[in-house]
């Protein structure tokens, strides 16, 4: 049973011994504004791992998987602006999924640049579970195109096709948005994972997915059976402005 607790991670004493994860970020090979040196320097320095998870974009995450503080990961987005995190039990398979189906397949945009790929939401479920993975929906309460939850209820078949969703993510405001995650999970009978969504690197690692386990198969393992905890927050309203704004410029497309 997912055990989730929305208090400050490092305050929290039951996952003190865990395997401990953020398994939601960005550098500036995405809509980030820090690079991946510096998220890896920050994730030491807590003790913790981070799973980046670029925008259709891995090579900060293989960077991360190199200094072995990385779980690989990405995510992507489908023709429908439907956003899913993509982990992978290994980097070779991160690699190989990026080159058949991501690299070479961005749609273009004009104005404001929303990152989506050519293929439609259920062929882009289908070519993340071709590899051993774990497909997450993230921040499902967002605004706007990116609402995976109304998405969901119109095409109520394509949950079976996921793993989990995303419970907290940080930088979701008001706190209910992050609560009717928790409660769409429990009904949905889904695995739960929660990451900071940091486009800074002052937000790395306010919310960690974590379980007692010694290896990256063992700790995804763990998620896909419900052994896992979840431990974090949203960020202040005035942080979370700040993060909005970042990531609208580093999405301006000309």
């Amino acid at each position: 049973m997912v055990k989730i607790i929305i208090d400050d991670p490092y305050k929290v004493a039951e996952i003190k011994n865990m395997m401990k994860v953020d398994m939601h970020c960005h550098t500036n090979i995405s809509d980030g504004r820090d690079s991946a040196e510096e998220l890896i320097r920050k994730a030491k320095k807590l003790g913790i791992k981070i799973s980046i998870t670029d925008h259709n974009e891995i090579a900060s995450s293989m960077k991360a998987c190199k200094e072995k503080v990385g779980i690989g990961g990405i995510e992507v987005t489908s023709r429908q602006s439907m956003d899913f995190l993509v982990f992978f039990y290994n980097y070779k398979d991160t690699e190989d999924y990026y080159k058949r189906y991501i690299k070479d397949y961005h749609l273009k945009n004009k104005g404001f640049n929303w990152r989506r790929l050519k293929w439609d939401t259920e062929e882009l479920i289908e070519k993340s579970r071709e590899y051993s993975s774990l497909v997450i929906l993230p921040h499902p309460f967002s605004i706007g195109p990116k609402n995976t939850y109304r998405y969901y209820l119109k095409n109520p078949w394509l949950v079976k096709k996921i793993d989990g969703i995303e419970v907290i993510n940080s930088i979701m405001y008001p706190h209910i948005l992050n609560a009717r995650a928790i409660e769409w999970a429990h009904e949905s009978n889904k695995a739960a994972t929660g990451g900071s969504d940091a486009h800074m690197l002052k937000f790395l690692g306010n919310t960690l997915t974590c379980s007692y386990a010694d290896s990256v198969e063992e700790f995804l393992d763990n998620i896909i059976k419900k052994n896992n905890y979840v431990v974090g927050k949203s960020v202040s309203l005035l942080h979370k402005w700040h993060s909005n704004w970042v990531v609208f410029t580093k999405n301006l497309s000309w």
